[in-house]
């Protein structure tokens, strides 16, 4: 169902079975899929992907141009997947030509009240952004992690999967996989979440234990990573590590 005011290009295709509400606008080469719902008043700009059943509240405005003083008018795109919800003035833009010319959001992803999520980030599945939470341009994002309200994130950031980041913090270095953290400090595991995500005892045990090595600053890095490969390598230990390991920018270490 589309609304007689709705504004729709003639290069976009749309899902019969999507819902267009009053005044919308969706701009060419955008794809609507199925059971998608669209609020009134929201903007859907040009190369946008929405996946089936997410729904859409109003005023959201998505594929924008970048906040890049260098975009000079590229064609660059927004991929969203399946059931997420975007609420009240959320804003995800386009990226940018410097990587590869695609802002992503996974599945089932919950991004409240004016969330805004920049050029050239990466979302995976089942994250929960509060309201307010900003993510600057190249942020990478693992599945299940947890935003609280009023929060910035710099730019090229990665944050862990499982992580959770408090409210009104500023991260400037990545966060590793399934910490909680409030701005350059990990106050400890995200055990809420760990065990929300079926996470066993005997796995949050051994992460606990990686987590107090890593933050042993009196261990060389070289011996740290000794130490985190001799524990129990559960897979979450593995993935615990390869988020310290990998980092390009620098992972919070500091407690």
């Amino acid at each position: 169902m589309i609304h007689p005011t709705a504004i729709i290009d003639p290069a976009a295709e749309i899902s019969p079975s999507a819902e267009i509400g009053a005044l919308v606008y969706i701009g060419a080469n955008s794809v609507i899929r199925d059971r998608v719902k669209i609020g009134v008043h929201s903007v859907i700009e040009s190369n946008t992907e929405i996946g089936e059943d997410t729904e859409i509240f109003p005023c959201v405005c998505i594929g924008c141009a970048p906040q890049d003083t260098g975009y000079k008018g590229e064609d660059t795109y927004v991929k969203i997947g399946k059931k997420n919800v975007l609420r009240e003035f959320v804003t995800v833009h386009r990226a940018t030509a410097k990587a590869d010319r695609l802002t992503e959001i996974g599945d089932n992803c919950y991004l409240m009240a004016n969330v805004h999520i920049a050029h050239d980030c990466k979302l995976g599945n089942n994250i929960i952004m509060a309201n307010g939470a900003s993510l600057s341009g190249h942020v990478q994002v693992g599945d299940n992690a947890v935003f609280s309200g009023l929060l910035g994130v710099h730019q090229f950031v990665r944050i862990g999967t499982m992580a959770m980041v408090s409210a009104l913090s500023r991260i400037s270095k990545d966060v590793p996989a399934y910490c909680m953290v409030y701005s350059d400090t990990i106050e400890g595991l995200n055990v809420v979440g760990l065990r929300r995500n079926g996470v066993s005892s005997e796995v949050r045990a051994e992460l606990k234990k990686a987590l107090k090595i890593y933050l042993d600053k009196s261990i060389p890095v070289s011996e740290a990573k000794e130490r985190l490969a001799a524990l129990e390598q559960y897979k979450e230990i593995q993935i615990f590590r390869k988020s310290c390991e990998e980092s390009v920018r620098g992972v919070i270490r500091k407690g």
